[in-house]
């Protein structure tokens, strides 16, 4: 694997230079844009881990943040804490993630200042890596396919937002998860499982892999429970995970709102959300919140034939053999997990979109791709089918639009990322057509019996 991160990184590495020099120049942008209250807060947890220990996960932010002041820590401002209406969560992140800040703050130490863009800058060079292995999974299909490039694409502007934007821990779980599927391609199984055992332990969305992982090699599932110790060991010290169980199970006692237009369950329990805190939550029936299921299951039934596997595929073969079968169905099943949870933000739509490696088949990964699109349009139209409970105030919508300080003027500060953001891509597309071009002259003349020097 390090072999071939090394020759792409090579390869590609007048494309990683400028993404990097766009990166930098996006991070003090966003910076001032956008609160970036994950990055901040895992600051925070960060440089509570070398005082507290394992034991800051049973603390909830506000506690935490007002004993952090009194050892002269700046983080009491409001930005490194979650909304008030999440005021009583524990830290819910896995404990990978966790030590990654809590290392990240011990190698640049100092509340505050510079360290917050440190952060940002760690995630950017995961983000860079994170392509590298993208550019290995997907071969020669990254300059022939048209589903590679728009997949490529969209996973820069992802990635961009999220390393670059956002200071979030979605870089670090994908460039674990990119690692086991190389490592997987390479069969080195136990390490690949190990691996991913990381990755889920960082976010848990990358779970959804284990299952074809364990199907091809169920021995290998022993690395995978082995890398669980990281999560294990630290129960013994303190950490104590009923935050991250509740938001996973979909248990409203994480949150009382609903921030996922596409959750069927607003159908007959849109929260009417009280103005005053200690106000009881009702909840009231409102049927347009099942319009976004409907198209999809619509949608799923007229596409879904080209991954059902033929009786002949199936015949003579072993239980396992038959569920591996099934496995390309099974992927394009994965985005309707995101209609189960209650609280599913915009960017988690690209939680599931790497997977599109795993597909043999162009026409099967050209699918998953228009798939993912529908999905994120039914998002996008499930705020208008359920308008006055997510515009509401208090709201969801209100409540993200908050962590945008500049109001107005952030229009202009997303509008200059995105213009660089395009023009990278611009630029990549125009070397890779230049690359095209040289190779089919290069074809052509050997194909009349001329020497390729």
């Amino acid at each position: 694997m390090l072999s071939a991160i090394s020759l792409h990184i090579y390869r590609y590495r007048k494309y990683l230079v400028l993404t990097l020099v766009i990166s930098l120049i996006a991070i003090p942008i966003a910076d001032v844009l956008v609160i970036q209250r994950d990055r901040n807060r895992n600051e925070m947890y960060g440089e509570a881990f070398w005082i507290y220990g394992f034991g800051v996960y049973t603390m909830n932010d506000t506690y935490l943040a007002e004993s952090m002041e009194n050892l002269g820590f700046p983080y009491n401002d409001g930005e490194h804490v979650l909304p008030p209406y999440l005021s009583q969560v524990e830290y819910e992140y896995p404990v990978f993630g966790f030590i990654f800040f809590a290392i990240a703050t011990w190698m640049f130490p100092g509340a505050g200042g510079l360290q917050p863009l440190w952060l940002n800058f760690l995630l950017v060079l995961v983000f860079n890596l994170n392509l590298v292995l993208l550019s290995i999974l997907l071969k020669e299909k990254l300059q022939e396919k048209q589903w590679a490039r728009m997949f490529f694409a969209g996973y820069f502007v992802y990635g961009l937002i999220m390393s670059a934007g956002g200071g979030k821990l979605e870089p670090l779980v994908d460039c674990l998860l990119l690692m086991s599927l190389v490592l997987w391609q390479e069969n080195q199984h136990g390490k690949a499982m190990f691996t991913l055992g990381l990755s889920v332990q960082t976010k848990v969305y990358s779970v959804v892999v284990f299952p074809l992982f364990f199907l091809i090699n169920p021995v290998s599932s022993i690395w995978f429970i082995g890398s669980m110790f990281v999560s294990v060991i630290p129960s013994f010290f303190g950490a104590s995970f009923e935050s991250l169980i509740s938001h996973f199970l979909n248990l409203s006692s994480y949150s009382v709102y609903v921030v996922n237009s596409m959750f069927p369950g607003l159908l007959w329990a849109t929260p009417r959300l009280p103005t005053t805190p200690s106000d009881p939550i009702t909840f009231y029936w409102w049927p347009p919140a099942a319009i976004p299921l409907i198209i999809y299951v619509l949608f799923m039934l007229l596409t879904i034939k080209l991954y059902l596997p033929t009786r002949k595929d199936l015949e003579g073969k072993s239980i396992r053999q038959k569920l591996l079968e099934l496995k390309y169905l099974y992927l394009y099943l994965l985005p309707g997990v995101l209609f189960v949870f209650r609280w599913v933000m915009p960017w988690y739509l690209y939680w599931l979109a790497p997977v599109v490696v795993l597909f043999e088949k162009d026409e099967h990964a050209s699918g998953y791709m228009k798939e993912m699109a529908i999905v994120g349009f039914l998002y996008t139209f499930g705020l208008v089918c359920n308008w006055p409970y997510f515009s509401g105030d208090p709201g969801p919508l209100r409540d993200f639009v908050g962590h945008f300080p500049l109001r107005e003027g952030t229009v202009l500060g997303v509008m200059l990322i995105a213009i660089l953001a395009g023009l990278t891509y611009v630029l990549w597309k125009w070397e890779f057509d230049r690359r095209d071009r040289r190779m089919r002259l290069a074809r052509e003349a050997e194909a009349r019996g001329e020497l390729i020097i």
